[in-house]
């Protein structure tokens, strides 16, 4: 209770606040084209840091975020959704509201630490085989796993609130697969998902991107999933570096591939595999690296779980490399590797316990570094969905 009493409680009230009337608001509704949703995530991370100058760097804080959201079902097939989001640390919070046009900041997963905003705000349209949202609203697509994780979308990870702005279509087709297209849109100042530097949105040309996946629908069998993805965006990439102004298209494959086979009784082995390619990418010298040419633009990661080993009790590992040249991932930063081990517990529905380890290192010494950064970190949390 000392710890938590170190949170600023101003943000925190304003937070909880909102959240309360919103619940209220859906209570006093009473009618069955109102839905309320909401979760609750809460819990402590800390890391310990070896900095590339030499120096060694540690933090550890307790995390809160808190959305709460209300959905109207116009008819049955038309519906509208807005939730509210924010995010407090016990520390070094900042302040503030987001507003909907505004994008995130470059190379940032989330609002900082004591902002709110409205992390969905979208009409949705199902009727037939089709899906469509516009506005702003949630969307990934991630290697399935204790630890799931992407190279390409992921969206509000962690502790984090994101989001997409844009339009989505989804059309389901009766061979078994999912067709899903997104136009988004980035804002000059920033984009509404994880673009790494050296892309960059001042050219009119890069304030839409483009993704396209198809994923298969049956999950039952040995295939736990199948997916392939590409994302575009024109005019976003600065391979010399920002700074010198010259841009080229940018352009993303992904591909997952996972299994799942039942060892005994309810447990379950989940393994699975995602690769990613761009075939453009920026110079080694635009990203800092010794050397000529153009750098790697591949990345990859393994994950392996035990699901149910026993009802509700689940453990996963990933390991994952990512070269300089890959510049979509949230969960995969630029020129490093990454492995985590994570355990999950569902002690009843709604709720999720989960703990971690995960060490993250250069894979590439930067030019003018003393010596390769290196990070460990852990977390433990408790989500509380309604």
């Amino acid at each position: 209770m000392i710890l938590w009493g170190r949170i600023q409680l101003k943000q925190l009230s304003k937070m909880l606040a909102v959240v309360s009337i919103v619940g209220a608001t859906a209570s006093a509704a009473q009618a069955q084209d109102i839905d309320f949703s909401g979760d609750l995530r809460f819990g402590f991370a800390g890391f310990e840091r070896d900095e590339r100058n030499g120096t060694e760097t540690n933090d550890d804080q307790f995390r809160l975020r808190v959305r709460a959201g209300l959905q109207w079902n116009m008819n049955d097939s038309w519906s509208f959704k807005g939730r509210y989001a924010g995010r407090v640390h016990d520390s070094r919070n900042q302040g503030g509201f987001v507003h909907l046009f505004d994008g995130l900041s470059s190379g940032s997963p989330s609002i900082a630490p004591g902002e709110t905003t409205l992390d969905e705000f979208f009409v949705r349209a199902r009727y037939g085989k089709w899906d469509h949202r516009i506005g702003r609203f949630q969307s990934n697509n991630r290697l399935i796993g204790v630890a799931a994780k992407s190279f390409s979308r992921t969206n509000s990870t962690s502790w984090d609130v994101g989001w997409t702005d844009g339009v989505q279509s989804t059309y389901r087709a009766d061979h078994g697969l999912n067709y899903t297209a997104i136009i988004e849109r980035n804002d000059k100042d920033g984009p509404s998902n994880v673009r790494r530097s050296p892309l960059g949105f001042a050219k009119s040309a890069s304030r839409v991107g483009y993704y396209l996946s198809v994923d298969a629908a049956d999950t039952k069998g040995l295939w736990a999933q199948r997916s392939v993805d590409v994302t575009y965006i024109p005019s976003a990439l600065y391979y010399n570096g920002i700074a010198a102004g010259q841009d080229r298209d940018y352009l993303g494959v992904t591909g997952r591939l996972a299994t799942q086979v039942t060892i005994r009784d309810q447990m379950k082995l989940v393994s699975g595999v995602e690769l990613a390619w761009a075939p453009e990418t920026q110079s080694k010298a635009a990203a800092n690296m010794t050397g000529t040419g153009k750098t790697n633009g591949t990345g990859w990661q393994l994950s392996l779980n035990l699901m149910d080993i026993q009802p509700g009790h689940s453990v996963g590992v990933v390991y994952g490399e990512t070269e300089a040249g890959w510049l979509l991932s949230t969960d995969f930063p630029a020129n490093q590797s990454l492995a985590e081990v994570r355990y999950a517990w569902v002690p009843m529905s709604g709720h999720l316990f989960e703990a971690r380890i995960r060490e993250r290192e250069d894979l590439s010494l930067l030019r003018n570094a003393a010596r390769k950064r290196a990070e460990t970190d852990v977390f433990v949390r408790y989500s509380i969905s309604l």
